[in-house]
């Protein structure tokens, strides 16, 4: 090969390994883009979702009516996006429309307070849910349904004749604490396990309702049950099949740079050729290519300066 068309074959090779390291830059690039792209429109519905519910909890907090009823039928059209209803359980949506559906017969009925009240933290929490991954607040009453059984054990066994009173208040600490999450725990786990959770803290109530025995074992046995049943409900998987810390709404995968077979195919070949040119050149060099020699050396014509 002529040291012309090396050094064309060279160029031309040169350039396509550029434009496919450019074509690989600007693809990589433009994935990154479109991937964070996807990311946010799919996690904005969520997180206006929570921003709104947060906004309603204050203004019933605050007293301010006009505030929640603003608030309230905002959230309410924020929840009938089916994107948004695309993520979580159905049966926690249900509990969503339900918590919905009592915000608005207490905020019409102007003298339910407490019932507001509930209901616009049962969609705080829910909300959450959605967009709170790892960090959701509902994971927060984990240790507090756990202290609630634990006390009610406690008063149902060392009160005296106060016992079923003082265990009876306790439990109802316990029931409030697991209905304000349940909505939440609805959309983010397995139904079957939020079923476990609410049964067993039923079930916990009718024992203790019915037995006569403050030294009772299983009434003390059916508690357990509660925090064991929490330790279950805590750690499952979420609703998308994710580890309980990952979010509800997970970024989609970085797609993959096409073309790298090309650019492994490319890189032996120019490899070759270049050697090639370099092994031509030194062989030219021996064979009649003029070497200049330093000054006041005779040149020669076979690669070795004569003295």
């Amino acid at each position: 090969m002529s040291g012309k068309w090396t050094g064309v074959w060279i160029g031309l090779l040169a350039g396509a390994a550029a434009l496919l390291l450019l074509h690989g830059a600007v693809f990589a690039s433009g994935g990154a883009y479109i991937g964070n792209s996807e990311t946010g429109s799919a996690a904005e519905p969520a997180q206006r979702f929570r921003s709104t519910a947060n906004n309603l909890y204050s203004a019933v907090v605050n007293g301010d009516r006009s505030g929640s009823y603003y608030e309230l039928v905002k959230l309410a059209k924020l929840a009938g996006d089916r994107g948004l209803r695309s993520h979580g359980y159905s049966a926690g949506w249900a509990a969503v429309d339900k918590s919905l559906s009592d915000a608005k017969a207490a905020l019409s009925a102007g003298t339910e307070a407490d019932k507001l009240l509930e209901a616009a933290s049962r969609l705080r929490l829910a909300a959450d849910s959605l967009a709170g991954g790892g960090e959701a607040l509902w994971l927060q009453y984990e240790p507090l349904l756990k202290e609630d059984a634990r006390q009610v054990a406690i008063a149902w066994t060392t009160t005296g004749s106060l016992a079923k009173s003082a265990a009876a208040a306790r439990l109802a600490t316990l029931e409030r604490h697991w209905e304000v999450i349940e909505p939440a725990v609805l959309l983010s786990r397995d139904p079957l396990q939020a079923e476990a959770m609410r049964e067993a803290v039923a079930y916990s109530g009718k024992l203790l309702k019915a037995s006569g025995d403050p030294q009772s074992a299983w009434i003390i046995q059916s508690f357990r049950s509660v925090s064991e049943t929490a330790d279950t409900l805590f750690r499952a998987a979420g609703s998308e099949g994710n580890d309980a810390t990952e979010p509800a709404v997970a970024p989609p995968a970085s797609p993959n740079m096409p073309g790298g077979w090309m650019l492994y195919a490319l890189v032996p070949l120019i490899a070759a050729v270049l050697g090639y040119a370099g092994w031509s050149n030194y062989r030219g060099g021996q064979h009649g290519v003029r070497v200049h020699p330093a000054k006041g050396e005779p040149p020669s014509h076979n690669g070795v300066a004569r003295k």
